[in-house]
């Protein structure tokens, strides 16, 4: 789980994203634990409250710990679930890539895990989606369309995905119309395979 740190654990990170964090506010304690630990719930809390903080650094540093967070955890409970969406939403309206990024890294990763269990909260999720498949940067972009893709395979179903993308193919940003395109020919390409 995570936790706050002592001051001799302080240590400073490049991130894979490219935040710089720092350990020094939330640090793995060494033992699994399960998500119905109060200590747990309080730890999402708190980074959830974070993730919506007025500093860059802070945010991005939330974003990070959450995907550690995550990442730490056997399971998911369906209401840690709803909590992550909840400061992922605004995450990926950013204005920093950075967050963005996190974000994006962080959704696809509950998507993985979750799969259509995810269903009921993922649906919040396609407005900020769709906005990121016509971001100016072509990294972002790209994660959008492989969150996007993913989200239409296996957190919601395939005809209620493309119905929320419905609006990105007469988008006035021509990236977001080309996104979407990507959406579709890589959603039908995996929906083939699969049989």
């Amino acid at each position: 789980v995570l936790a706050p740190a002592h001051d001799s654990t302080r240590s400073s990170l490049r991130a894979p994203g490219g935040c710089q964090r720092r350990l020094d506010r939330w640090t793995p304690r060494g033992r699994p634990m399960e998500p119905s630990d109060q200590s747990s719930r309080d730890d999402l809390a708190e980074l959830v409250a974070a993730a919506q903080s007025k500093d860059v650094r802070e945010r991005c540093r939330a974003v990070q710990a959450a995907q550690e967070w995550v990442h730490t955890r056997e399971a998911l409970a369906p209401a840690a679930a709803a909590s992550l969406i909840e400061a992922i939403r605004p995450a990926l309206a950013d204005s920093s890539p950075k967050v963005v990024q996190g974000a994006l890294e962080l959704a696809g990763t509950l998507v993985e895990r979750l799969g259509d269990t995810l269903s009921p909260h993922f649906s919040g999720l396609w407005a900020p989606i769709l906005e990121r498949l016509g971001d100016a940067k072509p990294s972002l972009r790209e994660r959008a369309v492989e969150l996007a893709v993913s989200g239409a395979t296996l957190a919601v179903p395939t005809a209620e995905a493309l119905d929320a993308l419905r609006p990105g193919f007469e988008h006035r940003n021509w990236r977001t119309r080309e996104s979407c395109l990507l959406v579709l020919a890589r959603t039908l390409a995996a929906l083939e395979a699969g049989g």
